[in-house]
């Protein structure tokens, strides 16, 4: 049943149950007594935040701490997670309940996210830091010294428009969804009247990050 998504993933599961558990949403366990995927997600964040630090503090030796940190945020981000889901069609093996089912839960940045954070933590238990350390580094996208400068891309779109124009653009909080432990927020950012990109996350500042990249890629900046 789950050998597509072991091939996907690069990896076997020995304890087949954890990998049932990391894609079993909050909403489905209640209907079948079965546990859902929080406390996997809980350890699987930690998990990811652990690999990639390390692969970055090897990767960059000469950058200081606040660039590898905004990397970092950029890397585990809810976007680039969600986006990795839907490759790995992690929403297709997902549990969830009849109710949630009728909402469109399963292409939910938020829920994605959480599922592959999960499914690291499932792994992480299963075989190990030496068994998740290679999964989660083939599945970071591949960064190098001339794309730092875009790291932080409110930065970069604040530049460009004060360098063309004198005036920088404007961020409003569009929306703010999900329980208090695991919200989503919603940024658009404009300037003046247009609205210039549209991003999602786990905080307003990484939602922010993304609707810049968003309106940096709109405008054919990145």
């Amino acid at each position: 049943m789950y050998e597509p998504l072991e091939n996907a993933l690069g990896y076997k599961f020995q304890r087949m149950e954890l990998l049932e558990q990391a894609l079993t949403h909050r909403s489905h366990a209640p209907s079948t007594g079965s546990p859902n995927n929080e406390r996997l997600e809980f350890l699987g964040d930690a998990v990811l935040q652990l690999v990639v630090s390390t692969h970055l503090y090897k990767k960059f030796p000469h950058l200081p701490e606040g660039q590898l940190a905004k990397i970092r945020a950029l890397l585990v981000s809810q976007p680039t997670l969600a986006d990795l889901g839907r490759r790995l069609k992690l929403d297709t093996f997902l549990k969830v309940g009849k109710g949630e089912e009728l909402t469109g839960v399963r292409q939910r940045d938020s829920v994605l996210c959480d599922v592959v954070e999960a499914v690291y933590g499932a792994i992480f238990l299963d075989g190990g830091l030496e068994a998740a350390q290679p999964v989660i580094l083939s599945h970071l996208p591949e960064w190098d010294q001339d794309q730092l400068p875009i790291i932080d891309a409110k930065t970069t779109l604040q530049e460009h428009f004060q360098q063309r124009t004198q005036k920088t653009p404007t961020y409003t909080l569009a929306g703010e969804e999900g329980p208090p432990h695991n919200k989503q927020f919603t940024v658009e950012v404009w300037f003046e009247d247009e609205l210039l990109g549209r991003g999602f996350g786990r905080s307003k500042k990484e939602a922010a990050q993304a609707a810049a990249r968003a309106a940096l890629a709109n405008l054919d900046l990145i």
